[in-house]
């Protein structure tokens, strides 16, 4: 490993986040083109684009053909959205991409430098809905992993809450026809859920409703379900609340059924795979009192919930942990 290569990666980065603001992919959408015919469609200048385009060539990230910059199966991926899809991604990593620069800062005051979720949606509400749809893509690649675990029920019904967008609502509303499918998340958020799901073609198949996981009861009195589903939730907060929110989930698990929490979990050997061992630190910078939890503290919050009899399965990014009464 170069040590400064490692250090000059965040260049790398920065590459794809212009080019995809500039819309330089789009612009090589049509087909071949040349840095003037580039630079005319993202008003920018022949000089700055042709030096953008040579550098993204070097990388690999678009080729040339016949003396023309062409798209590859990489760039193309910032054309669309969806499962594998890098357009809203790439919007979402760069909210967060210059925080990043101020590492050191929130390890030195132990403070994130964003506010918190619920701050943001009074605050910023665009970057909120912008961000959940990037979510949704997100859980559009995860979704397979999670259903070929073979931890989701095939009947009966399922609550998703604190279910954001609808992204999982609608993988799991379309891998298991057979669940009756409940999104439940604050109501600033079920009509971005709504919109999602309609243009799925899926509001029919997934009941929304509102329902807070900070409050006893969640919102959602007398009701149960055979399975609960937390996805990506406790990472946003910290020991404490989470557990909270562990035994208000669990509460709302018919006799019989389960609790399914999706989640970057530390193991009990610690992590091994790169990209979740930042994921902690990603939280430290991004969210207030958010981090990554280990294994042990989820099974003992599902043990206390009522849920004591767990299970554990490694995903892609992520581990799917199950908890169901004795």
């Amino acid at each position: 490993m170069d040590p400064y290569q490692e250090l000059t990666l965040y260049q790398r980065s920065a590459i794809l986040m212009a080019a995809a603001q500039l819309g330089v992919f789009a612009a090589l959408g049509d087909g071949p083109a040349d840095p003037l015919e580039v630079a005319e469609e993202v008003g920018a200048s022949a000089d700055t684009t042709a030096r953008l385009l040579s550098a993204l060539r070097a990388l690999d990230y678009i080729a040339l053909a016949d003396g023309k910059y062409v798209l590859n199966d990489f760039s193309r991926s910032f054309l669309r959205d969806g499962a594998g899809g890098m357009v809203r991604l790439a919007w979402k990593e760069h909210l967060f991409y210059t925080a990043w620069s101020r590492l050191a800062a929130a390890l030195s005051s132990g403070k994130a430098l964003f506010p918190s979720f619920r701050d943001r949606i009074t605050g910023d509400f665009p970057s909120v809905e912008k961000f959940l749809l990037a979510l949704n893509d997100l859980a559009a690649l995860a979704a397979p992993g999670i259903v070929a675990s073979g931890f989701l029920p095939e009947a009966g019904t399922l609550l998703d809450l604190g279910g954001g967008g609808g992204g999982y609502a609608a993988a799991l509303a379309v891998a298991q026809p057979a669940v009756r499918v409940t999104l439940a998340d604050l109501p600033e958020i079920l009509p971005i859920a709504e919109g999602f799901l309609t243009r799925q073609g899926l509001l029919t198949r997934v009941e929304v409703t509102t329902a807070d996981f900070l409050k006893d009861g969640c919102g959602l009195p007398g009701r149960t379900f055979d399975t609960v589903y937390l996805s990506h939730v406790l990472h946003d907060f910290n020991g404490a609340t989470a557990a909270q929110i562990v035994r208000r989930a669990g509460a709302l698990v018919a006799p019989g059924g389960r609790l399914l929490i999706l989640d970057v979990l530390v193991p009990e050997a610690g992590q091994d795979n790169g990209v979740e061992g930042l994921f902690d630190l990603m939280m430290l910078v991004e969210v207030p009192g958010g981090r990554a939890h280990p294994v042990a503290a989820v099974r003992s919050w599902l043990a206390a919930a009522g849920l004591p009899k767990t299970r554990f399965h490694k995903l892609y990014f992520g581990i799917l942990a199950e908890g169901r009464a004795e």
